[in-house]
């Protein structure tokens, strides 16, 4: 894992779960600036009335497939949703059992769903599905290069696809046309003018410290983020919280050690706050997985 570049191809899914979690917390009339990932954190905080939001990502994919979510949380049904990007998956059974609905592909094929959408995509978007989408192949599935062999388990864990009611709150977000930039985030926070009330970096920090260990040290990683937090600083909010997402238990030694490694420089003066998050798959019984969102927020000093 040595990092996202421009060229990385998209997860389809997420496999962050902070729902609950964000759920917690009042984002109305908030400013927000998060990773565009798969399209569905962005869209999911934009269903909390935020008074303006931003996402960023480093990969190009990850961009437009934020835009291409975006789209079909407006303007597909649930079921519509789930038959355009995970027909033919492995968890596309899955799904409609526990929906309680006939697994048969009733919707319409992908490319007529695609062309639905498609005036909705910036040009650059059109051009990197056209060749995936428009005319495609049923027994090829279009999104293949963005799945992971995990991510049937993560698919089950994920909201909107197995509720209607959930699929209600993420269409609501998808009617905010929030500006999607391509870039990294270590670039993008030193050149805006924006502040924000909620900056969520998903797991960019264990990219990053990878790529940087592997080409410089330990010390380096905790180099950048000394002048990262300096940057952060500067367009947070009073009150505001920087949240980063951590695939580990708060009792691991490694979220020890990535949590010294995160600290903001003492003279900041930042509370750090911490909310475990403890995950059941159905599609892996028996299974359970426990992760920590991490909350660093900037006093009123």
């Amino acid at each position: 894992m040595e990092g996202f570049c421009e060229d990385s191809p998209p997860y389809l899914v997420p496999t962050e779960h902070p729902w609950e979690v964000l759920a917690r917390f009042s984002l109305r009339g908030r400013r927000v600036l998060t990773i565009a990932g798969s399209g569905d954190i962005p869209v999911y905080l934009a269903s909390h009335g935020p008074a303006s939001l931003e996402a960023v990502d480093v990969s190009r994919g990850a961009c437009f497939l934020t835009e291409l979510k975006r789209a079909a949380y407006r303007h597909y049904a649930r079921r519509e949703f789930v038959r355009f990007f995970l027909g033919g998956t492995a968890s596309w059974p899955l799904l409609f059992e526990d929906a309680g609905a006939d697994p048969s592909p009733d919707p319409p094929e992908r490319s007529l769903l695609y062309g639905s959408v498609r005036q909705h995509l910036s040009s650059a978007a059109q051009a990197f599905f056209d060749q995936r989408l428009m005319d495609c192949s049923e027994e090829k599935h279009p999104f293949a290069e963005f799945l992971r062999p995990t991510d049937m388990w993560h698919v089950s864990l994920l909201p909107p696809v197995r509720s209607d009611e959930a699929y209600g709150l993420w269409s609501s977000g998808a009617r905010l046309n929030f500006p999607i930039h391509c870039a990294s985030l270590e670039d993008f926070v030193p050149a805006t003018d924006s502040c924000f009330d909620l900056v969520y970096t998903s797991n960019v920090f264990e990219y990053l410290r990878t790529r940087i260990v592997l080409q410089a040290s330990v010390s380096a990683f905790r180099g950048f983020m000394r002048s990262f937090w300096v940057a952060l600083h500067r367009i947070l909010a009073p009150g505001g919280r920087l949240a980063v997402y951590v695939f580990q238990g708060h009792e691991t030694e490694p979220f020890a050690r990535m949590l010294k490694e995160l600290a903001p420089p003492r003279p900041l003066r930042y509370k750090r706050h911490l909310m475990p998050v403890t995950l059941r798959p159905k599609a892996l019984p028996g299974a359970v997985w426990r992760h920590v969102v991490v909350f660093f927020e900037k006093t009123f000093h």
